[in-house]
């Protein structure tokens, strides 16, 4: 008989194609990509997680991400099932060279994917405990098309029961921006959320003259108006454009959800546990959120239903009355496994132990067991 300490890890990489190319900080993508991540109990059981490093969120690549993790099988190994949150609170401490914040997500997920298993608990029970959902409210997500076609996606979205849309705005003319946000708020009305992304298309002055334009549209907020780096700015385009600010790319770890909140930066934190290292990290940031009155949205980072699954069960845990950027599985051409948060509106989760069985078996049969003796 076992005692449930990690015996095995198994590695996979995926690259799946996007239905229409993905606009991002660094320009368009037509693919994503990414590497699955099976952690083996002595027992039987398998934790999953996924890294998906995207353009614009740091300097991970798929590469780094990978020989990473196949370092931290080394210090996996013999890991017991009674420091699985610890090592998943403090990565480092298992692998010191794992730096990589979608290589620490991948560990972290299988790691609570094991310890919700090892509790019976499906993984959002886990963490959130009585306060914890068992549905998920998504916005739709509409890339930059015309306000045609933009309108035409976003009634069809209020149709399948999404109450929020957010829209990929900036890298356009004004006039560009304002007629988009005019077909879609005529096309929806005013009963739905509508929220904005520039992807860090504008100077500070930019930011502040469209927003302005765009405030009689009811923005929910603006997300990401200027570079990352650019606190204060933010700050300013904040005080000064009369549409709330939600911080996206900005926030990649602890010290700069403290340096937001210090500048008074963001009214919104955009959660994504993929760019911020996982669940226990993300947990953090959050913690620091609510005590400082911003509120959270958590939002995928367009990875597999892998990622989506444990963003999914992160956003529940904290209970259910709010709009989250789940919804993104219908941007993928393919995916690892079907129907887990793919369409906007309520999403219902598995009530199956950790992120559920299917999953499970679905990573392991595209993963391959890697050496936890030798240097990889």
């Amino acid at each position: 008989m076992g005692t449930g300490a990690l015996a095995r890890v198994r590695l996979g990489t995926y690259r799946f194609p996007f239905r229409t190319p993905w606009p991002s900080a660094e320009g368009p993508q037509s693919v994503r990509e990414g590497i699955f991540l099976a952690l083996e109990d002595d027992e039987g059981r398998i934790g999953i997680g996924e890294s998906a490093p995207f353009p614009g969120f740091g300097m991970e690549t798929l590469a780094s991400s990978l020989s990473a993790l196949r370092l931290a099988a080394r210090y996996a190994a013999g890991l017991p099932p009674e420091h699985f949150l610890a090592a998943a609170e403090d990565l480092p401490r298992l692998a010191p060279v794992v730096a990589s914040p979608g290589a620490r997500a991948a560990l972290d997920l299988a790691l609570h994917d094991l310890a919700a298993q090892r509790a019976g608990l499906p993984l959002a029970k886990f963490l959130g405990g009585d306060r914890a959902a068992t549905t998920v409210r998504a916005n739709a997500t509409i890339p930059r098309v015309p306000p045609d076609q933009a309108a035409s996606d976003a009634r069809a979205a209020v149709a399948h029961g999404a109450r929020c849309v957010k829209l990929k705005v900036g890298r356009a003319p004004l006039a560009d921006d304002v007629a988009l946000l005019r077909a879609v708020r005529e096309a929806v009305g005013p009963g739905i959320s509508l929220r904005v992304d520039a992807n860090q298309a504008w100077s500070e002055g930019e930011a502040i003259e469209t927003l302005r334009a765009l405030a009689p549209f009811d923005l929910e907020y603006a997300e990401q108006p200027v570079a990352a780096g650019a606190v204060g700015a933010m700050a300013r385009v904040r005080a000064l454009c009369g549409v709330p600010i939600a911080a996206d790319e900005a926030l990649t770890d602890l010290r700069a959800a403290r340096r937001l909140i210090a500048a008074r930066a963001a009214d919104v934190f955009i959660v994504k546990p993929m760019a911020l290292g996982g669940i226990a990290a993300s947990r953090a940031v959050i913690e620091i959120a609510q005590g400082a009155g911003i509120r959270v949205t958590v939002t995928s980072l367009l990875e597999s239903a892998v990622g989506r699954a444990g963003a999914l069960h992160l956003a529940a845990s904290l209970g259910g009355d709010r709009d989250h950027g789940l919804a993104t599985g219908s941007a993928l051409a393919e995916d690892l496994v079907p129907g887990i948060a793919d369409r906007p509106g309520e999403i219902a989760l598995s009530s199956e132990s950790g992120l559920g069985e299917a999953l499970r078996r679905a990573v392991a049969a595209r993963t391959e067991p890697v050496s936890v003796e030798e240097p990889a």
